[in-house]
């Protein structure tokens, strides 16, 4: 059992990891810590960790990410006795045959370190096993739109980890799970991050806040289309995807006006159904502007065989494949898709719309998100060409122009113009020189119809087909986020 003990015992802590430089930056600089296999394999052979300098950062990352115990000699040299003290205290540490071993997994990212089980508890097949912030949980954190809130909840919250982080620009969060050890670490995490303002509930989904609303919900959720509901962090009770449909709707009926649902999820592609027509039958009726990411697709051979390898055991034997292949077969499921969805509470005329996650979308891009919603917005309120003239509209200040040239006859020669957006949900588009020209004069200062008054007399061609090109650009363009409304 992890314990909390006072706010200055936590801050010292977080000052000891800080100064021993434990941080995100220590594991990224090595590939093999990278690589979160090492984390599911078990402990890694001493003679890894025998080749590196003996040092603070070393031994914590030897104890909390590697997971293996330290003798006593390291252990006097390296820790301050009023630290090693706390570690033991809080159950971080156990002493036992002259070592010190630890308990959990401590994962640093951004400026937080989150505490989780351990490969060791992971490979022991425990149904209630809470696990470390992985690449889903990662994804959903840079999905998520960072701006103040009030109410938020987390739902299927794991170790904390999108509690804590919406906690930094929320009021207030809840942070529901059904594996009551999820509390336990969350609570602790909550404590070890000097957060506050996280109450933690054990309950099935919404059952804990059956009658609240919130302005934020933020769900990682125990989505993977299986036959087996073992593991509690990955996989739910329900058939196939009716787990994740189910939580769309619930979610949906606890927004308050304009709050915002945001989850990672998977559906399945059924046979003599598109899998985009499935989604739009989720969400329709309940009351929700819906963005859905799609970020990839896998033949049901393919994603059992992914998904049960990703599990303890690592191998996907022959009896296993075919019960799961077994169970996709008689529903009839050929493909599993996976993305994420953003919801918006709104009381009109909602709409429904589906892309293509960008490749490499490594970076934060809730404000893409927020972008793709205002401009979605945008042209549906601004259908008639009088309402789009009558708009100020300026360029996405991420945007930026890329000329290609190549050698001809001695010289360059300018092949193309490439629009590109280079933050957040990063794209591109191919644009010519006349268009260019265009988007210098769109600064949102002035009506869409005086620059392209101030512009037609540049073009050679008639005015009518001037203005013709113009809207048509300028809606192809507001479409991808590259011109936003003033």
């Amino acid at each position: 059992m992890l314990k909390s003990l006072a706010r200055s015992d936590a801050r010292m802590l977080r000052d000891f990891f800080s100064q021993a430089a434990y941080g995100p930056e220590l594991i990224l600089r090595d590939p093999v810590l990278r690589d979160l296999k090492v984390r599911r394999a078990g402990p890694v052979p001493r003679l890894f960790e025998s080749e590196r300098e003996p040092s603070t950062a070393n031994l914590l990352l030897a104890w909390f990410y590697l997971g293996e115990p330290a003798g006593r000699e390291a252990v006097e040299r390296l820790i301050p006795p009023e630290i090693l003290a706390l570690l033991l205290e809080t159950g971080m540490l156990i002493h036992s045959g002259g070592e010190w071993a630890p308990t959990i997994m401590l994962t640093p990212q951004d400026r937080f370190l989150f505490a989780s089980d351990n490969a060791t508890r992971w490979q022991s097949h425990a149904s209630d096993v809470v696990i470390w912030p992985n690449p889903t949980s990662q994804l959903q954190d840079r999905f998520t739109i960072r701006r103040p809130a009030g109410a938020a909840l987390d739902l299927g919250a794991g170790c904390g980890i999108q509690a804590i982080l919406a906690a930094q620009h929320c009021r207030d969060v809840a942070a529901t799970d059904l594996n009551p050890r999820a509390q336990e670490f969350t609570r602790f995490n909550a404590w070890l991050n000097g957060v506050e303002n996280v109450e933690c509930l054990t309950g099935d989904t919404f059952a804990p806040v059956e009658n609240r609303r919130f302005d934020l919900i933020l769900a990682n959720l125990p989505f993977f289309v299986t036959p087996s509901c073992d593991r509690l962090y990955c996989e739910n009770r329900m058939n196939l995807d009716g787990y994740c449909r189910r939580t769309v709707q619930d979610a949906a009926m606890h927004l308050n006006e304009g709050g915002w649902a945001q989850m990672t999820l998977e559906w399945v592609e059924v046979r003599d159904q598109a899998w985009q027509e499935r989604l739009q039958e989720w969400v329709s009726g309940i009351g929700c502007d819906v963005l859905v990411l799609h970020s990839y697709m896998r033949p049901a051979y393919a994603y059992a065989r992914e998904r049960i390898e990703q599990g303890p055991a690592g191998v996907a034997d022959a009896e296993t494949l075919a019960r799961w292949l077994d169970h996709y077969a008689q529903s009839g499921v050929e493909r599993i898709h996976g993305g994420v969805m953003a919801l918006r509470r709104r009381s009109a005329s909602n709409w429904f719309r589906i892309e293509e996650m960008p490749p490499g979308a490594s970076q934060a891009f809730g404000d893409s998100v927020l972008s793709l919603f205002a401009c979605t917005d945008f042209m549906r309120s601004s259908a008639a060409d009088s309402d789009l003239l009558a708009a100020h509209l300026r360029l996405a200040p991420e945007a930026r122009l890329e000329e290609q040239s190549q050698m001809a006859g001695g010289r360059w020669e300018r092949t193309g113009l490439t629009l590109r957006l280079t933050s957040g949900l990063m794209g591109s588009i191919r644009i010519d020189r006349l268009v260019a020209d265009l988007l210098v004069r769109l600064n949102g200062r002035q009506s869409f119809a005086d620059v392209i008054a101030s512009f037609a007399p540049s073009v050679p061609a008639d005015r009518r087909t001037v203005l013709s090109d113009c809207l048509a650009v300028a809606r192809r363009l507001i479409e991808r986020r590259f011109l936003v409304p003033g």
